[in-house]
């Protein structure tokens, strides 16, 4: 089996590697897209079995929680947005929550980093628990019949990227013992490219979830080893935390462009109010109207991202907190301030509020899977910092998150970044973190005709929203708009960063000169797929890093 799996991921790098130039992948039943290939052929084989989106989108969770434990292991969290047939977009909210032994202060008495590293930064994992809830409420196949690739492949191992070495070189000093007992062999050194590894104790797990569905992970067996894995951490998370994780179905936020409904996650993610924010400014101010990837549209991309960016600090989870959304999105408040763009000047606007939300890492991933009748899931998941909380449950193996440094931890003070946080966004026990992971999904005549996502922290919202501008805005399709260039600022810093080696040094001259101060660096990791006009399907994954695309 392995063999051919080696195999397959030889012809997805060829593949890839020439469709880079702007030629999306394409297909006419089912297609998906992923940051790995193994899960990619994980979802095709489903997918071939009769599965649909929904048991195509475990699948491939399930996988991943494999082939990427640095970002999309079992001990993370995410959102989802699901098209199905002729009912509205449904949201899933499983993100992470804080343990009920937290609380506002919790970590003034601790180290800096104690919201960043070990026990005390890991929030209660909510991925088993979501994916078990889509296929509850949408799968069409078994649940265990979705169990055999992820398996397999813990089993017998798959062969690791030069990602996948790189991010467990930058983390093993900080590893627990667990995690070195799983990611370096024999404990010691990191896998290097295209070598093999095994994780015969998440194998087990895979088997007890295929046997028992979720009942293990957050009742049992699998429950006590991450609890007692995060107090030896020093953290004080309990059994009755996992026990009581629950994930809660939601509406989207909606707004009309171009004659597209596009459907984005609420709060607690940010993103979604501040693309609805971006989308309604920038038709309003017809900036598709500017010849396209010039200083004069990037300069006005930048001030309305500027201006959508400012009142995401006013944020949190509805739960715990009002959050101002129709403020915010409304008329009156963003073409007030979009009369006010120069086109020879960059705007100076004041904070809202003297609270900023805390950084987010990018250590994130995203994937999608849509079909030709327009079923479709979008989902992003993620442990927050690379391996999260690089803690690794003893007795399976699982990375942990490192979820509670998205929360206020320090009321009052900087953070490590030098931002005064939130205060909609304090430790609170059973909150969620604010967080701007942006799965998105448009809709044309109750079908879905677009997925799209992103990893990268608050990158992530001008990545998707820059996607869902040069497709549905200017006419590209998937793979043009996702690679081209972006801009992307988030109104503090007062600095617009640009894409490395991908900008005209003109054009960037250009935008000095009109008041911006420009830093090259990196941007956020889209994927996407659309039907195009033959109604034919065609996905794309972000040159800037690994990724894969398949189907038929």
């Amino acid at each position: 089996m392995m063999r051919k799996i080696h195999i397959f991921t030889v012809l997805l790098v060829t593949t890839f590697t020439l469709q880079s130039g702007a030629v999306p992948f394409e297909g006419s039943k089912i297609l998906m897209t992923s940051p790995n290939p193994f899960a990619v052929e994980a979802g095709e084989e489903i997918a071939r079995k009769g599965g649909n989106v929904v048991d195509v989108a475990v699948t491939i969770g399930l996988t991943l929680a494999v082939t990427n434990p640095y970002n999309a292991s079992f001990g993370g969290g995410g959102f989802a947005l699901i098209k199905m047939g002729k009912k509205d977009v449904d949201v899933i909210d499983f993100r992470e929550t804080a343990p009920k032994n937290t609380g506002p202060k919790y970590y003034m008495d601790k180290s800096k980093d104690a919201s960043k590293f070990g026990g005390t930064a890991v929030g209660v994992p909510g991925v088993p628990a979501g994916l078990w809830e889509m296929h509850q409420k949408y799968g069409k196949l078994k649940w265990s019949q979705l169990f055999t690739y992820p398996i397999r492949i813990a089993s017998k191992g798959f062969k690791v990227s030069g990602e996948w070495a790189r991010n467990t070189e930058r983390a093993a000093q900080r590893f627990n013992k667990g995690a070195k007992s799983v990611f370096l062999k024999k404990g010691k050194n990191p896998y290097k490219p295209g070598e093999l590894m095994k994780q015969p104790k998440l194998a087990k797990v895979l088997k007890e979830m295929r046997n028992r569905n979720i009942v293990p992970f957050y009742r049992e067996n699998v429950a006590r080893d991450i609890v007692n894995s995060v107090k030896k951490a020093g953290g004080h998370m309990t059994i009755e935390d996992m026990k009581s994780y629950k994930p809660r179905w939601l509406k989207p936020l909606k707004t009309n462009f171009k004659g597209f409904e596009v459907n984005l996650m609420p709060p607690p993610s940010s993103g979604g109010v501040v693309i609805k924010a971006a989308l309604k400014l920038l038709e309003k101010l017809k900036v598709d109207e500017k010849p396209t990837l010039s200083a004069e549209e990037f300069h006005l991309l930048a001030e309305v991202q500027k201006i959508v960016f400012r009142g995401r600090a006013l944020l949190g989870d509805p739960s715990f907190h009002k959050n101002p959304v129709e403020k915010l999105t409304s008329d009156q408040y963003l073409y007030e301030l979009g009369e006010k763009i120069k086109t020879d000047g960059t705007l100076a606007l004041t904070p809202l509020t003297e609270d900023n939300p805390p950084a987010e890492s990018s250590e994130t991933t995203h994937y999608n899977v849509m079909d030709v009748n327009g079923n479709a899931v979008s989902l992003t998941v993620t442990l927050n910092g690379n391996y999260g909380a690089h803690v690794a449950s003893d007795k399976y193996g699982i990375s942990l998150n490192n979820e509670m440094d998205d929360f206020t931890t320090r009321p009052g003070e900087p953070n490590l970044y030098g931002l005064i946080q939130g205060q909609g966004n304090l430790v609170q026990p059973g909150k969620r973190p604010l967080s701007s992971m942006s799965p998105t999904i448009v809709t044309k005549k109750g079908k879905a005709v677009l997925s799209v996502g992103a990893p990268g922290g608050p990158r992530i919202i001008n990545g998707v929203l820059l996607t869902l501008y040069r497709v549905l805005a200017n006419g590209y399709d998937v793979d043009w708009a996702i690679q081209a260039p972006r801009v992307h600022h988030q109104f503090l810093p007062d600095t617009l960063y640009v894409d490395t080696k991908r900008h005209s040094p003109d054009v960037l001259n250009l935008l000095r000169e009109k008041g911006h101060k420009i830093e090259e660096s990196w941007h956020s990791k889209v994927q996407a797929i659309r039907i195009n006009d033959k109604k034919w399907l065609e996905a794309s994954f972000d040159s800037r890093g690994e990724g894969a695309a398949g189907g038929f």
